[in-house]
């Protein structure tokens, strides 16, 4: 554990270097599996700026991840990019669905000072859905109602027990039943 800390250093130093406009963040966490998180704090147009996105997890990936012993500390790496602003939605889009070395999440309009709580917060909130047992447990009973709809004589069509899939006619006929409506 203790010489991935030391891995991320150096490699965090070097983003550092390189990426004047981002602040880079480190947390280790141990459950069942080593899940490796680097923090990436900038604003979108840095972000979507010569892809600098994409070359931080190059080089994540190049200088941190071929150093992990398993395959499975390989697997656990996440990249979170964490902006001031609304990330547009088609950046935000084409860095998490980059499959490339680590899984990527775009947190947009964060305003709260980073600190070790925030990680631990985005990485519950992101990744390991720890806190899922408490919020059931504070979840109170909830009351199904029976569904009550708009358009009664347009739900009475829909339910009815007659099939129209490949059927023409049929079709045409439940057209006419629901222009008469």
């Amino acid at each position: 554990m203790e010489k991935y800390l030391e891995y991320s250093t150096a490699v965090i130093n070097q983003l550092k270097e390189k990426y004047k406009t981002c602040d880079f963040h480190f947390h280790l966490d141990d459950v069942n599996v080593k899940l490796s998180v680097f923090f990436v704090l900038t604003n979108s147009s840095s972000l979507r700026e010569s892809e600098s996105w994409k070359k931080i997890s190059e080089e994540i990936a190049l200088k941190y991840q071929t150093k992990l012993d398993t395959v499975y500390e390989k697997w656990n790496l996440y990249i979170i990019y964490i902006t001031n602003d609304i990330a547009p939605k088609e950046l935000k889009n084409q860095i998490e669905n980059d499959k490339f070395s680590s899984r990527k999440i775009v947190e947009d309009c964060y305003g709260k000072e980073f600190n070790d709580d925030e990680a631990n917060r985005l990485i519950i909130k992101h990744i390991t859905n720890s806190d899922l047992k408490e919020i059931v447990d504070a979840t109170q009973e909830v009351t199904i109602l029976e569904y009550i709809p708009k358009n009664e004589k347009l739900w009475k069509l829909l339910i009815r027990e007659e099939k129209v899939i490949g059927d023409r006619k049929a079709q045409e006929e439940f057209i006419k039943k629901i222009i008469a409506l």
